[in-house]
């Protein structure tokens, strides 16, 4: 019965050090990947490095003046 308690307590010492690295490396990645979107976010902002991360700004075309109303959105008078 002893040995058993003694197994028990030295399991649960190596699963609490398992446990403490896994739970760094995912702090780890988490830090890693939020510093990834990070990065691209800023680079999609980007003018000049755009279309090389995104194919959709290829496809877009001349930007429309602020001023811009559809005909639909017009006040009907």
């Amino acid at each position: 019965m002893k040995q058993s308690g003694e197994e028990a307590r030295r399991y649960e010492a190596l699963f609490m050090k398992f446990s403490i690295q896994v739970e760094r490396r995912l702090k780890k990645l988490l830090l890693c990947l939020f510093l990834l979107l990070l990065v691209f976010q800023i680079l999609l902002h980007n003018r000049y490095t755009a279309p090389y991360m995104s194919g959709v700004f290829r496809l877009e075309g001349t930007p429309l003046p602020a001023s811009f109303q559809p005909s639909h959105m017009l006040d009907k008078e």
